[in-house]
């Protein structure tokens, strides 16, 4: 009998539980009044504004320039006096090498000339008549890849043998010799040879003794010989001292060290040590993609907004529009330079951009947001009104976020923000 009351105990238990239950659910019921009704779709209202389509690109920021500076010889650093990063002035010396051996070698040039231009007052003191001479060296000056600026040994000895010819055109002994014989085999210095057409066929510019072909004889070759040698001598020593002067490195422009490839103790040689930003123009570089490069052309109006500065729009014009693009799997694109309207403060080289170009734009037209029309056919779309009936709507300008609306509507007029809902 224990275990009959026990059983029905339970029983009564579970009863009370399922009316308890169906009491609080009846309870919950009454107070929420019933099954809620449906909430109202969410509607917007035409406007008039402004409707725009445009392309966009990731980028980042770059100097319009960059200059990339060396050492004109090799050397040991003695001196590298900047780092990536430093703002360098015009002039400002940024690395120096040792100078010993370019200096050695300016000094042995300087001696090289001052030999040479004596030898060539020597050969101009030997010769009396130079006024074929300097011809010859004006020429040799104009043409230095002439045979005989290359070979002036050779037309020297050529002046000599020609000058023999040029004798005393008779070697008879004569007792006495005639104040009107031909002229005298031997040249003095100072003196100038005969105007007279039977000096030799040579007209006026001939060596002594009348010899032609107007090179001025011996003495005519040794100072042209003389003059290339202070020629060369001149170029070695201008070549010498730019060595000299390219030991130290030295800003051009104001710009932004972007490399340093050493430091002090390092041998460098004439390779880019030091890699300069010119920061006073910056661009951003960006890359579009070939469907929308085709619209783009240099002195179109652009935006830029900074990484750093997501809420300011800075205006823009590109300024180049790479003719090539580089493929990227099945992706093409292309690059593309925008030039800032102006010096905006701040700029990092390398930073973060995003570059938009307006294609198409729409002022003062009615428009929906793109959500609420949906499109039928290229000029043709649907809205629905708050009461969810349909209406067909003409379409102008589809922009980035919003749709030209042409006809169909007016401005105020109420539609769902949603048109499939």
């Amino acid at each position: 009998m224990t275990f009959v009351v026990r059983g029905r105990r339970r029983r009564w238990l579970a009863a009370g539980s399922v009316v308890l239950v169906g009491a609080v659910v009846a309870t919950v019921l009454g107070l929420r009044g019933g099954d809620p009704a449906p909430a109202a779709a969410a509607t917007t209202a035409v406007q008039r504004g402004e409707v725009t389509y445009s392309v966009a690109a990731s980028g980042k920021v770059a100097p319009v320039a960059t200059r990339e500076l060396a050492f004109s010889v090799s050397g040991t650093l003695t001196s590298v006096k900047v780092k990536p990063g430093d703002e360098v002035l015009p002039g400002e010396e940024l690395a120096a090498i040792d100078d010993a051996d370019a200096r050695e070698a300016r000094d042995e040039a300087a001696n090289a000339l001052a030999e040479a231009e004596q030898a060539l007052t020597d050969a101009e003191s030997a010769d009396g008549d130079t006024s074929c001479d300097t011809a010859v060296r004006a020429a040799a000056a104009a043409y230095p890849g002439s045979p005989a600026a290359a070979e002036p040994a050779a037309f020297a000895a050529a002046g000599s043998s020609s000058a023999s010819p040029s004798s005393s055109p008779s070697a008879a002994p004569s007792p006495s010799a005639s104040p009107s014989a031909g002229p005298s085999p031997s040249r003095t210095p100072g003196a100038r040879p005969s105007p007279s057409p039977t000096a030799g066929a040579g007209g006026g510019c001939q060596g002594s003794g009348g010899s032609s072909g107007g090179r001025g004889g011996a003495g005519g070759d040794a100072i042209y010989s003389a003059q290339v040698a202070v020629n060369r001598a001149v170029a070695d020593l201008a070549r010498a001292e730019r060595e000299l002067a390219g030991t130290v490195i030295t800003a051009p422009v104001a710009a932004k060290v972007l490399a340093v490839e050493g430091r002090a103790g390092d041998a460098v040689g004439t390779a880019t040590f030091i890699k300069l930003g010119v920061t006073a123009t910056m661009m951003v570089e960006a890359e579009f993609a070939e469907a929308d490069a085709v619209s783009l052309a240099v002195g179109q109006p652009a935006t830029v907004t900074l990484a750093n500065r997501p809420d300011e729009t800075l205006a823009a014009t590109i300024a180049e529009v790479a003719a090539t693009g580089t493929a990227s799997g099945t992706l093409v694109r292309y690059r593309v330079l925008l030039a800032f309207d102006g010096s905006p403060e701040g700029l990092l080289i390398g930073q973060s951009a995003t570059a938009g170009v307006v294609l198409n734009r729409a002022e003062s037209v009615l428009l929906l947001p793109q959500s609420a029309v949906r499109m039928t056919g290229d000029t043709e779309g649907e809205v629905k009104l708050p009461d969810g009936t349909a209406r067909q709507v003409k379409v102008g300008l589809r922009g980035d976020g919003d749709v030209e609306i042409v006809a169909g509507l007016t401005e105020g007029d109420s539609v769902r923000v949603n048109a499939r809902s």
